[in-house]
C-alpha cells in the first residue's frame, strides 16, 4: 500500500511539476467541467466502476496498471469511510498544459481528499486519494 501511495503521489507530483510556471488554469480548460468530471469519477470509484475509470485515463496510467493500484487502495478505505454523504471543498489549480483538482469528501465515517489531474483531452493523468 506505500509503494501505490508513493507511486500516486509522484505521478501527481511530475504533473505538477511539468507545468510549475503558473497555477493559472489555460485556456484549454473549463473549470466547472472539471469540477463536474471529478466528481463523477468519485462516484465511478464509490460505486466501484473501475472500468470507467480506467477509460477516462491516460495511456501512462493504464499503461503504468494505476486503475487496479487504486482498486486495492480505495476498497479497504471505502469499508472505513462508509457511505459517500457529499462534496465539503472543491478547488482547481492549473498547471501549463494539466488541471489538477482537489476535492474533499464527506462520508459517513470520516473525510477523504482526492486529487486527480487532466490533460488537455480531459484525460486522467493522475490520482490521488488521501
Amino acid at each position: 500500500m506505500k509503494k501505490l501511495r508513493l507511486f500516486l503521489m509522484i505521478t501527481l507530483g511530475c504533473a505538477i511539476l511539468a507545468g510549475c510556471s503558473s497555477n493559472k488554469l489555460s485556456g484549454d480548460f473549463n473549470e466547472e467541467e472539471l469540477k463536474t468530471t471529478t466528481e463523477k469519477v468519485i462516484q465511478m470509484l464509490c460505486n466501484e466502476e473501475y472500468d470507467k475509470i480506467k477509460e477516462m485515463s491516460g495511456q501512462e496510467l493504464i499503461d503504468a496498471g494505476v486503475t487496479d493500484k487504486i482498486k486495492e487502495v480505495w476498497e479497504p478505505m471505502a469499508k472505513d469511510l462508509g457511505k459517500f454523504d457529499s462534496i465539503d471543498k472543491e478547488a482547481v489549480v492549473g498547471n501549463g498544459d494539466q488541471a489538477t483538482v482537489v476535492i474533499i469528501s464527506k462520508f459517513e465515517n470520516g473525510n477523504a481528499q482526492f486529487t486527480i489531474s487532466y490533460n488537455k483531452d480531459m484525460k486522467l493523468t493522475g490520482f490521488y486519494i488521501k
